[in-house]
């Protein structure tokens, strides 16, 4: 590739200052008393995106951090690679990126050499400025699209309305391969999406909003060929050669979006390429289709031709330089086996897959970050007593952060942390079982954060001993049914978690009124402590399905009905489950030493499980809870022989310090009792939420 005068000049000062300061790494290494300090390398955008671009070749060898001009990818090459020369004689190291955005080529992967592993390592903006390291590449060369070819297929409404320009000018070949994703799919990198003023655009898709529903199933409910109802336009269809279908084909809690083998226009039948989704399809069930060209009117929608390397968009206003950016890199950052990190004040943004991806390692910190428009979630992690603390998550396509850490045989735990962060939509591209947090493990914890707008769950965990606490949640599981804001199930060892301190408030959506709910205990969970939460507008509130040995005293319900819901399952429906040795809940049980410490001594009631009443919600606990507006509890028959129920408090009960008005109800402070409440003047203990940050 030809260089600019910029990048020639760049390059020659690299490799001039390559020589000398590899002379002074020699003279460093041949005695023992370098002095042990404290740097600070200074990057700029500019040295980075010409080595990302392929302008300038990238430091091969040793790289020394001391050297001007170095690029992001080269102080991780260093990091890579073995201490060594004038680096050993670093004590910590600060990575300071100047403000500019950093535009990978690839994905970043750091795994530090051993020898650093006592070396503090931070990777930061610099002070006022704005570091934001992206996986995408602007886009130019708008014109109208007016070809013969794509006025044949977009509507009416749209042409002189949408824009047209080429990937390959633009000197993007790979666009990505749409796979199936969603529900119990590995989670797979994105195709190339595109991004406005910052803001994830729609794919091209009918109907425009919301669904169609499922007419018919010409080939049965175990095939895969459906009808919709409405009008849609089939006849078109014909001509778009990448159809996917979106669809909630059978149960309301599971998406799959599927390529489109054909249409039929005469019949209207659409034929799904295999295999079917994995509970089938079902008459009245909803869906949408997607990626057609034939569909793109309106504005925000885009399509992507990738037979000829094209991408059409209708603009929401009039395109200006830099508006437009596509993603083009998978995974942003991979992290390795690194110990004592800190990533901090930095912005990920625009990947086709995961923004970080942290395997192995511990005490990292991911804090002060902004993590946006991923294709994929914003962050894995399983490293040791890490986490992510005042962090921006938004516009994920397939969930939010991924937290798993602890030993579940040993019960030691992992001490893994979410805290004080904001995390919205994060459900883009599969909408179902892909929240906000997914915690699993031992003795980790949720503190402080506020998460909203979402299909939805918020949190879904797993494992022993979590802390979920203070967290605000609001405005989730809006599209799905038999969904929780907080969902856990079907392990009879997942014990010891508390959930306590939350606001858990307008949970659900009118589409689905009955079932959905705040706090969902499914399947036989049990030994979970729910206190001193604050619910308001959740359709039911605290839903324990079956499970036993719950705690669930001291919270505040208004307009929640049920307040409290259990059910008698594995006396029922899931008996045949429960008394099964091969089902999944002795499965389960026996995959853990569940009759021995420290599981026999942390759960004493444990190892009777199979002999006490297997199956029955045994030993579930109700205690001073408030009920306004709302159905106290919704116990059925099998399972009332099994229930405690202590003081239950209504509105006679209660004194608010201000006065609670529906209207006003999404607002925490209008929950807050009076010191004279009699409710509490007979043992309820108010709710300590703090309020996230």
């Amino acid at each position: 590739m030809k260089y600019t005068h910029t990048s020639t000049w760049i390059s020659y000062l690299r490799r001039i200052s390559f020589v000398v300061l590899t002379l002074l790494m020699l003279i460093c290494g041949m005695f023992a008393n370098c002095t042990a300090i404290a740097t600070d390398v200074n990057i700029s955008a500019a040295d980075s995106n010409a080595v990302e671009s392929g302008q300038v070749p990238p430091i091969t060898g040793i790289v020394n951090l001391a050297a001007p001009h170095l690029s992001l990818r080269d102080v991780v090459d260093a990091l890579n690679a073995p201490k060594a020369g004038p680096n050993v004689s670093i004590s910590g190291l600060t990575v300071v990126l100047g403000a500019g955005i950093y535009r990978l080529g690839s994905t970043l992967t750091l795994t530090p050499d051993p020898s650093w592993s006592t070396t503090p390592i931070t990777f930061t903006a610099a002070t006022g400025g704005s570091a934001v390291i992206s996986g995408s590449r602007p886009l130019t060369g708008f014109s109208v699209a007016n070809s013969a070819t794509a006025l044949a297929r977009l509507p009416a409404v749209a042409q002189g309305q949408v824009m047209v320009a080429s990937l390959a000018q633009n000197g993007i070949t790979n666009l990505g391969t749409f796979q199936p994703h969603g529900f119990d799919i590995p989670v797979t990198p994105a195709p190339m999406e595109l991004f406005y003023q910052g803001q994830p655009m729609t794919l091209a898709r009918w109907p425009d909003t919301g669904f169609a529903t499922i007419a018919t199933l010409p080939g049965g409910p175990t095939g895969l060929t459906f009808t919709v109802t409405g009008a849609p336009p089939v006849s078109a269809w014909q001509a778009e050669p990448a159809l996917e279908a979106m669809g909630y084909w059978a149960r309301d809690w599971a998406d799959t979006t599927l390529a489109v083998q054909s249409v039929d226009p005469s019949s209207g039948i659409i034929t799904l390429a295999g295999p079917a989704p994995e509970f089938g399809l079902l008459v009245g069930q909803r869906v949408f289709i997607e990626n057609a060209l034939s569909a793109l009117d309106q504005p925000g929608a885009y399509y992507v031709d990738t037979q000829n390397a094209l991408v059409y968009f209708w603009p929401p206003a009039p395109l200006q330089p830099g508006d437009v950016e596509v993603s083009v890199v998978n995974t942003l950052l991979s992290i390795n086996n690194a110990v004592n990190l800190t990533i901090s004040n930095l912005t990920f943004e625009n990947g086709r897959g995961d923004g970080l991806q942290i395997a192995g390692g511990g005490n990292i910190l991911v804090t002060q970050t902004s993590i946006l428009n991923m294709g994929d979630r914003a962050a894995t992690s399983n490293a040791g007593s890490s986490g992510f603390s005042f962090v921006t998550v938004a516009n994920t396509g397939e969930g939010g952060l991924v937290v798993d850490n602890g030993n579940r045989t040993t019960l030691t735990s992992g001490k893994d942390f979410v805290t004080d962060s904001t995390l919205s939509n994060f459900a883009r591209r599969t909408r179902a079982y892909r929240p906000a947090i997914n915690l699993s493990g031992v003795g980790n914890q949720i503190l402080r954060n506020t998460i909203y707008n979402g299909p939805h769950s918020a949190i879904l965990y797993t494992g022993n001993n979590h802390l979920i606490s203070d967290n605000e949640i609001y405005n989730v599981v809006t599209e799905t049914a038999d969904s929780g804001a907080i969902y856990t199930g079907r392990d009879w060892t997942t014990r010891g978690t508390v959930i306590q301190d939350n606001f858990i408030h307008d949970i659900g959506s009118p589409a689905q009124p009955t079932a959905t709910m705040g706090i969902y205990l499914d399947d036989q969970v049990s030994g979970t402590v729910i206190r001193r939460n604050v619910f308001s507008n959740v359709n039911n509130a605290v839903f324990i399905g079956g499970g036993r040995d719950n705690q669930v005293y001291d919270n505040l319900f208004s307009n929640s009905s049920p307040s409290i819901y259990i059910d008698s399952r594995g006396l029922s429906w899931q008996n045949a489950l429960v008394l099964s040795p091969t089902g999944v809940f002795q499965t389960e049980l026996f995959a853990m030493n569940y009759t021995q410490p420290p599981y026999s001594t942390r759960y004493p009631t444990l190892p009777a499980i199979l002999s006490n009443s297997p199956g029955a919600p045994v030993g579930n606990l109700l205690s001073r809870n408030i009920v306004i507006n709302g159905t106290p509890t919704a116990i059925d028959v099998g399972a009332l022989p099994y229930i405690t129920i202590e003081l239950m408090f209504g509105s006679a009960n209660v004194i608010f310090s201000a006065t609670l008005a529906k209207s006003s109800s999404s607002a925490y402070s209008n929950f807050i009792l009076a010191p004279n409440s009699p409710a509490i003047l007979q043992g309820f203990t108010p709710s300590l939420f703090t309020g996230p940050f």
